[in-house]
């Protein structure tokens, strides 16, 4: 497995440091700013593109006048993919709360909208389809697309393109049980998805002490999930141009003990992360 890193504004330093070749970039950077100037910092590093971030894309947004921003931007983005060398564009699953990722609406949990979803990628899939790119949905449990289940509904209402697949970001879809016992989920996600996958994601999210139930990020140190399960499952199935990507992290110590940690998972594995 190819393996990117996310550690904020240290991610280049990190990157380089510990030998990884992946470092996102965002979409707005590089319809706004063009292919050379976006890549130059990582070129400069040895660094390659290992996801273009387009996560303000949510088609159901009740905000419009950002929703409209945020759709043109994507299509502007989708032709420049292949450029960068990396073909997937990660999005929103779709939230009627314009936050996207950290709010949620009741009326995000139907098959209308689903429906609606589908509808606003068509013609986003026809052109990735088109220009070699792929759009990878960020499944998460505050929104439409919150279990293998939706995702594969939303691409049979989508017409079955191969230009749609979903991230396994098994933390992402982890309910009150799964933070106590994660592997009956991992198993479920990274099995069910298989043929459907984007990239991989790595971050762990952890309970905090609380009157009532209070989740939040934390090192994959702390987190209950058993990685290695996770990277044997997901092996056959991750796709040759995907990256596994260790995410949310906030300074180079963290980083370095997770890293340390997702190594000695992958040894347990049998997995090879390059």
């Amino acid at each position: 497995m190819r393996l990117g890193i996310e550690v904020g504004k240290h991610t280049h330093d990190v990157a380089a440091e510990h030998g990884i070749k992946g470092a996102p970039i965002s979409a707005d950077q590089l319809v706004n700013d063009g292919v050379a100037e976006t890549l130059a910092p990582l070129k400069a590093r040895g660094l390659e593109v290992c996801q273009i971030g387009a996560f303000g894309f949510n088609p159901l947004s009740s905000d419009g006048e950002a929703q409209a921003r945020n759709s043109e931007t994507l299509a502007k983005a989708i032709p420049l993919a292949a450029d960068t060398g990396c073909p997937y564009i990660v999005i929103n699953g779709g939230n009627y709360h314009p936050s996207g990722f950290g709010a949620a609406d009741a009326r995000n949990f139907s098959d209308d909208s689903l429906r609606r979803v589908a509808e606003a990628l068509k013609p986003l899939l026809e052109s990735a389809e088109k220009h070699g790119a792929k759009l990878s949905i960020e499944a998460y449990l505050k929104t439409a697309v919150n279990s293998p289940e939706s995702f594969l509904r939303l691409k049979e209402l989508a017409g079955g393109s191969e230009a749609l697949r979903c991230n396994i970001d098994v933390t992402s879809l982890y309910n009150y049980q799964d933070l106590w016992e994660p592997a009956p989920k991992v198993e479920h996600i990274c099995n069910s998805l298989a043929g459907h996958y984007g990239l991989g994601h790595v971050k762990g999210v952890a309970l905090k002490d609380g009157f009532h139930i209070h989740v939040e990020l934390a090192p994959i140190t702390e987190d209950r999930t058993d990685w290695s399960q996770m990277l044997r499952l997901m092996a056959p199935h991750l796709p040759d141009d995907s990256w596994l990507i260790l995410e949310h992290m906030f300074t180079p110590e963290e980083a370095r003990a997770s890293l340390a940690y997702l190594r000695a998972a992958a040894d347990d594995a049998g997995v090879r992360l390059e």
